[in-house]
């Protein structure tokens, strides 16, 4: 008599893989359309494929939130959502001569449902799209940023030590995140130097540095300073009612 083929465990019943990765930082992807506002988050990891699959290595996310049941993980790591928008607008300007209608409009990029960046369009919005994804690459690969962390970009930002043009500086402010920048403050010293391109030229640029707006993505932000400045307090130097 042949023997019974072996049952295969439920898929859909506190379905536990094999060879589940656990240690190391919690990692979490949404796993349902976000709810009141909020998105529906579960921890994923890597593990054993099903039973019928061996051969293969899966994504797996804990529906259950205790660890009791896993579904396959197939969907987007990071949640992307764009929003771009066009007009036409007049624009008179007697002392010039001028009436003319202009392509204008705005777009806003928002990453794991969080508002990082957003731009304006001068021209054909198609051209505007290849820079949006531009910008969406890099932001997603940000170096000081983890897009799958429980702690919101702004907070993980909020504080943190870096080097603006050579300068130690601390990130004092994520209030002005969705526009895609943070807000710098020197340490050790009471301002930023002028740019070197000002210094080249003999310039004074007659900006205020004592605290400065820059992009993410900007090359004068390096992201990995370690060593303290000299009398650097702790950051983060603004409080949190001070963000609001």
């Amino acid at each position: 008599m042949a023997p019974s083929p072996r049952r295969q465990p439920d898929r859909n019943d506190n379905y536990v893989p094999d060879g589940l990765y656990l240690s190391g930082r919690t990692r979490l992807v949404e796993i349902a359309p976000p709810r009141a506002g909020q998105p529906v988050l579960a921890r994923e990891t890597i593990g054993h494929a099903d039973e019928l699959n061996r051969e293969d290595t899966w994504r797996w996310a804990d529906v259950s939130g205790n660890g009791s049941h896993w579904s396959h993980f197939r969907g987007h790591q990071v949640q992307v959502d764009i929003e771009l928008h066009t007009e036409n607008r007049r624009e008179v300007n007697a002392w010039k001569g001028r009436d003319e209608i202009r392509a204008e409009g705005t777009w806003t990029l928002a990453l794991a449902r969080q508002q990082v960046w957003e731009g304006f369009i001068r021209g054909n919005p198609l051209d505007q799209l290849l820079e949006i994804r531009r910008i969406t690459e890099q932001l997603l690969h940000h170096d000081a940023i983890d897009w799958n962390d429980a702690t919101p970009a702004a907070e993980q930002l909020l504080g943190r030590r870096v080097y603006y043009q050579r300068t130690p500086a601390v990130v004092t402010s994520t209030s002005v995140l969705d526009q895609g920048c943070v807000m710098l403050k020197p340490v050790s010293v009471a301002e930023f130097p002028p740019h070197i391109s000002c210094v080249d030229r003999g310039e004074d640029d007659h900006w205020d540095r004592d605290e400065v707006k820059v992009e993410l993505l900007s090359g004068d932000i390096w992201w990995w300073r370690d060593k303290p400045a000299d009398n650097e307090e702790d950051a983060c130097v603004k409080t949190a009612e001070e963000q609001r």
